[in-house]
């Protein structure tokens, strides 16, 4: 049975830091040079400084600097310990197509599941990544960043999620994009039994934070071996955000490919036999053309030498048969038969890379920078929960889910008392 349980957060101080808005970030992985720049002029406490650390300029590396900026932030009570574990209710409101939405959930420390029958992974991970977050994670005793994951509620946790966000905020901000946050620690025992028990019998699907949770079970592989006597610790468990995909979840969007080293062009030739190529305007128009077409049909955008085409499958039954799967998924198509069997792509952490930003993933093409784009149409969350429960998994950056929860919202130290000031 999946279990959420509260624990003793890091949070900022606003009488410390200013505006909460401006020291939150999003996840790592989603953050360009040039936003990275934008977050560490936005305060000298963005969590960018610790999730995207800088090599410093004397002796160490950026995994040592980003443990010294915590510890420092800690000592000048910019990142204060709870006194007490708590759940923290989180909301998020944005637009999205000029509509208002909203999401809620609860941050909690999570228990890891190794055999993947309660805590569903649904995307293959790559290796960088994974070392690279657990030097951060050794180095700083911390979690930094929640792992998102929704669960199929229908909306049974509403109540208490609601219960939960009764009265005042203790944080209440609007970020650099225009969604608002708002976060309640809970510490009441009725509210955290209602909601452990509404999430009892469910089973979590990882929206986002796929390496972050490889990094988390690497982890305690190492603590556990480092001290065999205590197979039992913190590196147990992780920071999770837990919201109901059936009642206040979030918005699923694309995550389109960039390609080194293969041309548009090359990718539509390639595709001759399996696909319908026609010519459209641009990238937008690519994906509104495939956004239109039928779903059955797999489909995608290709654009680059300022030429853009819109395909569409020609005979799914022989994507099907190719695949070994019934229905294949756009990104399937894309992945196996096309890029990896007609074109010879299968590094796909180093010849490809992930944006969700069609109009920038448009101009880093057209400045050259890649051969071509990929435009792929958003996966529904039933396709992506029907895949996990029977075990399979998609490509890597499969999904894309918005919004994400915001770095800095709250910490969970493995260690609290080592935080204590």
């Amino acid at each position: 049975m999946v279990t959420a349980n509260p624990f003793r957060g890091l949070r900022f101080d606003p009488a410390v830091v200013g505006d909460p808005g401006r020291v939150l970030a999003p996840p790592y992985d989603v953050i360009s040079p040039q936003a990275r720049e934008g977050y560490e002029a936005a305060s000298p406490y963005n969590m960018v400084r610790l999730i995207l650390s800088r090599e410093p300029a004397e002796v160490g590396d950026r995994y040592d600097q980003a443990a010294k900026l915590l510890r420092s932030w800690v000592d000048e009570r910019a990142l204060v310990l709870e006194a007490a574990p708590a759940l923290y209710a989180y909301e998020q409101r944005y637009t999205l197509a000029g509509e208002r939405r909203v999401q809620r959930g609860v941050l909690a420390s999570v228990p890891l599941d190794p055999d993947g029958s309660l805590v569903l992974p649904h995307e293959r991970t790559m290796t960088g990544p994974v070392a690279d977050r657990l030097r951060l994670l050794a180095a700083t005793d911390v979690n930094h960043s929640p792992v998102f994951a929704v669960f199929a509620g229908e909306g049974a946790a509403r109540g208490a999620v609601a219960a939960m966000c009764a009265g005042p905020a203790a944080l209440d901000c609007t970020d650099e994009t225009g969604v608002g946050h708002r976060m309640w620690p809970v510490t009441d025992p009725g509210l955290i039994a209602t909601w452990q028990a509404a999430l009892a019998g469910r089973r979590l699907l990882i929206a986002d934070g796929h390496h972050r949770y490889r990094t988390s079970l690497a982890y305690r592989a190492q603590m556990r071996a480092a001290y065999p006597g205590h197979p039992e610790g913190p590196w147990d468990e992780l920071l999770m955000f837990l919201a109901d995909a059936d009642d206040e979840g979030p918005s699923v969007l694309p995550i389109h490919r960039l390609c080194a080293g293969v041309t548009a062009e090359a990718i539509v030739t390639a595709a001759a036999d399996l696909f319908d190529a026609r010519p459209v305007a641009g990238p937008a128009e690519a994906r509104q053309a495939i956004d239109d077409g039928p779903r059955e049909r797999p489909a995608f955008g290709v654009h680059g030498q300022g030429r853009t085409w819109a395909l569409v499958a020609r005979d799914p039954a022989r994507l099907a048969a190719e695949t070994g799967r019934d229905r294949p998924l756009d990104v399937e198509v894309l992945h196996g038969p096309l890029l990896a069997r007609r074109l010879g792509v299968v590094d796909f952490e180093h010849r490809v890379v992930y944006e969700p930003d069609l109009h920038e993933g448009a101009a880093r093409v057209d400045r050259g920078e890649f051969g071509a784009l990929v435009v792929l149409r958003p996966v529904t969350v039933a396709a992506v929960l029907e895949r996990a429960r029977n075990g399979e998994i998609l490509p890597q950056k499969t999904t894309f889910f918005h919004p994400k929860p915001r770095d800095g919202i709250v910490l969970r130290p493995l260690e609290p008392d080592a935080f204590k000031r």
